[in-house]
């Protein structure tokens, strides 16, 4: 009998601001999370909302969040280095990686988070996902230091490095995996105690891996003013899809689901952020339709993912405990 494929949704539960700041900083999107909270219940989505310390420190949000939690939600933590203590870096634009910080402070801010989220919502956190994706060896080292059974940062086939010396996950596994920290977050660790579970992302044609080196060969930057990529994408030859509402299209969500299960990967994880359930506080939802669009996105792709395959809807550390990930990737894209 066919396993059923795990379908996982997490929400990157943030500030207001999209671009990084330490001060004035609101936290209005989260009074919108019991709409999404609300859809959620009727599709039989069980969401993780991935917390930012600046959201657990408010105590009308936070009490949001238990009442969330006590509905079946998980509560994970979610770390935005530039706003989360000890404040000992510079305010830098590369110092919003987390991997690019010293690993004593990001042990610190790790720690820091940890206790605000414990103590605001009841209950200890056990997945993580970095801000902007910073995940470093170090940062996994400090996981594991700090209890942490899950990590869900790794977006496969994207690499980050452009973006204020970011990681690259180029060669990721697209399944889940293991980590045991000090070494590339790239390569499964058998051993390891920490579950990557990877976020959803691969191409429209597979092999994802062949198609993976056609994106970077037409991503190269004497090729970039030609607009290739661009070209192919809208030729419909080839294009890179991310499992999210905010940048892809319902189709295109399905399409890469298709492949991912084809490809024997046996979860799909849709991802979206709270500032984009409120009008014009990230670049995805600019206006009420497109917050309206979005919620249609999520409904309408659950419920025809749900005509494809048998289902199973899962919290980020439940999915981590049903996998049981293997010791070899089923899929990866090549290393750079």
């Amino acid at each position: 009998m066919t396993k059923p494929t795990l379908l996982i949704v997490s929400i990157d539960t943030e500030e207001d601001d999209w671009r990084p700041r330490r001060d004035g900083v609101t936290v209005e999107n989260i009074r919108e999370l019991p709409r999404l909270d609300a859809l959620f219940q009727g599709l039989g989505v069980r969401a993780t909302y991935f917390t930012t310390y600046q959201v657990a420190i408010r105590d009308w949000a936070a009490a949001i969040l238990r009442e969330l939690h006590g509905g079946g939600a998980e509560l994970g933590a979610h770390l935005h280095p530039w706003n989360t203590p000890p404040l000992d870096e510079p305010f830098a634009a590369r110092n919003t990686m987390l991997n690019n910080l010293p690993a004593a402070l990001q042990r610190a801010k790790i720690e820091r988070l940890t206790a605000t989220l414990r103590e605001a919502c009841g209950g200890r956190p056990m997945a993580f996902r970095a801000g902007r994706y910073g995940l470093g060896p170090e940062t996994v080292t400090a996981l594991i230091g700090c209890g942490y059974r899950v990590d869900s940062s790794v977006t496969p086939f994207m690499s980050w490095k452009e973006y204020d010396d970011g990681p690259t996950f180029v060669g990721a596994p697209l399944h889940a995996y293991r980590l045991a920290g000090d070494a590339d977050v790239r390569i499964p660790q058998p051993a390891g105690p920490l579950v990557e579970l990877p976020m959803s992302v691969g191409y429209s044609r597979p092999p994802s891996r062949v198609w993976a080196g056609v994106y970077r060969a037409l991503s190269v930057p004497a090729l970039r003013a030609l607009h290739l990529r661009g070209i192919a994408w809208r030729a419909g030859i080839v294009k890179r899809i991310a499992l999210s509402p905010e940048t892809d299209s319902v189709p295109d969500m399905l399409t890469l689901s298709r492949r991912l299960m084809d490809a024997g990967v046996r979860h799909l994880h849709l991802f979206l952020h709270s500032p984009s359930l409120r009008p014009g506080l990230s670049p995805f939802a600019p206006d009420r339709a497109g917050v309206e669009r979005m919620y249609h996105s999520i409904a309408t792709y659950v419920e025809r993912l749900a005509r494809l395959t048998p289902l199973r809807l899962v919290t980020v550390s439940e999915a981590a405990t049903s996998l049981q990930p293997a010791t070899e990737p089923v899929e990866a894209a090549s290393h750079c």
